[in-house]
């Protein structure tokens, strides 16, 4: 009898594992304390998006102290839909919600924070591995959360979401202290135009036009002797005749 007992207790607690494994959701659930912050790790495939939220809050007003804990905003590999819209993230219908979309099972928005802070999509790195960071404050209430991650391209994915990691291992931005950047100052553009140089470049010969006569240079034509030696003759004679 007694064995008979061991065994069915064995089938029931395999029959439930096997049960569990076959969840497609995961989540994490943990008590919080008010005003600290927290990450959740999601490990699944590599290099994959996964839709992460605060699930089952719909019932919450959204108001300051009714409201669930936020995703803090400017994460590496984290993307958040604009308060605003569109609703790309929000608008997924997830795995066994009966047609119910994120929107529809997160808190409203308030006047003091927009619903789209309430989920994100989280991309793992090459090790299949992603940190999502939280953050509490005055506004969150005092109750329990859930953590849901789902692979939208394949819901009956199973993901695994733990808690209790150092809230320094997320590469955020901070809110409260966001990061001055001071451009340095432009300088005036100066451009040095560089002096004229002077090249002596000889002047171009210059030749003629064919069509212009080039005057024919010009020379005394020479005496004739035989005109002169008879007059010299001549007037020797007269200078004998004379003296």
């Amino acid at each position: 009898m007694r064995h008979g007992i061991l065994g069915s207790l064995i089938i029931v607690l395999v029959c439930s594992a096997i049960l569990l494994a076959m969840i497609p959701i995961a989540s994490a659930e943990d008590t919080l304390t008010r005003g600290s912050g927290f990450t959740v790790t999601i490990t699944g495939k590599p290099n994959t998006a996964y839709y992460v939220w605060v699930a089952r809050t719909f019932s919450m007003s959204g108001e300051p102290g009714d409201q669930p804990p936020v995703i803090l905003g400017g994460q590496m590999n984290v993307v958040q839909d604009p308060a605003g819209g569109p609703y790309v993230i929000g608008s997924y219908q997830y795995s066994n919600g009966n047609g119910r979309t994120i929107l529809d099972d997160v808190a409203p928005s308030s006047a003091t924070s927009s619903n789209t802070r309430y989920y994100a999509q989280v991309t793992t790195d090459i090790d299949g591995v992603a940190i999502v960071g939280f953050r509490t404050s005055s506004a969150t209430a005092d109750k329990k959360f859930s953590i849901i991650a789902q692979n939208p391209q394949s819901p009956g994915e199973t993901v695994y979401v733990s808690l209790g990691l150092p809230e320094r291992r997320v590469s955020i931005m901070t809110e409260t202290t966001p990061l001055a950047v001071t451009p340095a100052p432009l300088l005036p553009l100066t451009t040095t135009v560089p002096e004229a140089t002077t090249v002596a470049t000889p002047p171009a010969p210059v030749i003629p036009s064919p069509a212009t006569p080039v005057p024919a240079t010009t020379h005394p034509a020479p005496v004739d002797l035989f005109l002169i030696l008879p007059a010299i003759g001549a007037g020797l004679l007269v200078l004998r005749h004379s003296s």
